[in-house]
C-alpha cells in the first residue's frame, strides 16, 4: 500500500479516534470524582446541551488542527500527503470562519444563543428558543447560503430550548 494511502486512511481513523478520545475523557473524569467520593461533577456544559457541544467542536478542531500540523511538518512526509492535509488545514479554518461569521450575523439579528456547525457537506444550525419562525427560517437559510455557498437542502436549523 502506498504511503500517501495509509496516511489518508490513518487521517480519516484519527478522526473518529478524536471524536471517542473526548467522550471517553469526560466519562472517566466525572467516574473518578465519584470513586474518590466527592460529589459529582456537574457543569454548566453538562446540562447545556449547546455549550457541550460548542465545547466539543472546540476541542476536536483543535486536536485536528495539531494532527494536521504534525502531518505538514513531518520530515518523511510526501508532498501530496502534505498537500492535502495542508487543504484539509484550510478547509478546517474557513469552516470556522463561516460558523463564526453566521453566529455572530445572527446575534446582531436577535438570536440571543447561536451555533453553527459547517462541514464540506451541509450547515447545521442550533437555535435556542422555543421555535423558529418561517420568517426567520428564511432569514437563517438565506445568511447561511450566502456564507457558505450551499444549497438550502443542505442546511438544517434546530431550535433547541
Amino acid at each position: 500500500m502506498k504511503r500517501a494511502t495509509k496516511w489518508g486512511l490513518g487521517l480519516l481513523a484519527l478522526a473518529a479516534l478524536l471524536a471517542a478520545d473526548a467522550l471517553l475523557t469526560r466519562t472517566l473524569v466525572l467516574r473518578q470524582a465519584n470513586r474518590a467520593g466527592s460529589a459529582p461533577v456537574y457543569s454548566p456544559v453538562r446540562s447545556d446541551p449547546m455549550a457541550a457541544f460548542r465545547l466539543e467542536r472546540e476541542e476536536l478542531r483543535a486536536r485536528q488542527e495539531a494532527e494536521l500540523n504534525d502531518i505538514i511538518h513531518a520530515p518523511d512526509v510526501d508532498g501530496e500527503t502534505a498537500a492535502r492535509a495542508r487543504r484539509q488545514l484550510l478547509d478546517m479554518l474557513e469552516h470556522a470562519r463561516a460558523e463564526s461569521a453566521i453566529e455572530g450575523v445572527l446575534h446582531s439579528r436577535g438570536f440571543e444563543d447561536a451555533l453553527v456547525s459547517v462541514s464540506d457537506a451541509a450547515a447545521n444550525v442550533l437555535i435556542r428558543g422555543d421555535g423558529v419562525t418561517r420568517a426567520q427560517s428564511a432569514v437563517i437559510l438565506d445568511l447561511v447560503m450566502r456564507e457558505t455557498g450551499m444549497t438550502g437542502g443542505n442546511v438544517k436549523i434546530i431550535p433547541v430550548k
